[in-house]
């Protein structure tokens, strides 16, 4: 009998007794449909493996990011929701030609939260009480510019405000840029800016100003608002997101 065949199962072996609990859920029920329990994620070891093998796929996207998130929630004891990759193939093909790449910004997530899944940062910006400010606050898939270096260098706040305009985007925010930079580290071994450039991020800001950052190899995470609108520099650049529309 099905029932007796159960009691033998290796009451160690969690996977077994999960998928014996729901064939039992399944007879009582009638042979109704019911709910069966989903398999256990993937490290986020792994996961991230799996998608730098195939960068291209939407379903490892997907897997990669709720095992980022799984990880990093677990170190603060919250849990995140990461939703199924909206688009194909073919539009993240696209992007990554564009230096673009697609990351998942939960929107209860918090820069104060940040800081305290990744330490090394060691940044005021990510302190209790801060007082840096997210003007721009996406959440779910956003699509980010993703290289090393800071793009859209030598220019001046305003033409930053006029480029993104004009490709309808928007400037980063802080919070954006420091999870976008943390998976830069897990895909490519290095953060955003971890060389001689900086980026403005024009959704964020510090008493009135624009703030400025970049990254050191350790992690550690340089917050600054010392550039006027006005100044421009050869290694000064700036980035930009988008919500990613399906």
């Amino acid at each position: 009998m099905l029932f007796e065949s159960e009691k033998s199962l290796d009451r160690g072996n969690l996977a077994q007794r999960t998928l014996a609990g729901a064939i039992r859920a399944y007879l009582d029920a009638g042979g109704k449909d019911v709910n069966f329990p989903s398999g256990q994620a993937l490290s986020l070891e792994q996961a991230t493996k799996e998608y730098k093998n195939k960068t291209a796929s939407p379903e490892l996207l997907t897997q990669f990011m709720r095992s980022f998130w799984a990880e990093a929630g677990q170190k603060i004891g919250k849990g995140y929701v990461v939703s199924e990759f909206p688009l194909g193939s073919k539009e993240i093909k696209e992007r990554a030609k564009q230096g673009q790449m697609a990351i998942f910004v939960p929107a209860e997530v918090s820069r104060v939260d940040l800081g305290r899944m990744f330490p090394e940062m060691e940044s005021w910006s990510v302190a209790e009480g801060n007082s840096a400010v997210d003007r721009v606050n996406n959440s779910s898939w956003l699509w980010v510019e993703a290289s090393i270096d800071a793009p859209n260098r030598s220019t001046r706040e305003g033409q930053l405000e006029d480029a993104f305009k004009k490709a309808k985007r928007q400037g980063q925010s802080l919070k954006t840029y420091i999870i976008g930079s943390q998976i830069s580290k897990l895909l490519t071994d290095e953060y955003f800016d971890q060389g001689p450039t900086w980026s403005r991020l024009l959704g964020s800001c510090f008493e009135g100003h624009v703030v400025d950052a970049s990254f050191r190899s350790d992690g550690d995470l340089y917050v600054g608002s010392d550039w006027d609108p006005e100044d421009h520099d050869g290694n000064l650049g700036g980035r930009s997101e988008e919500v990613v529309k399906a």
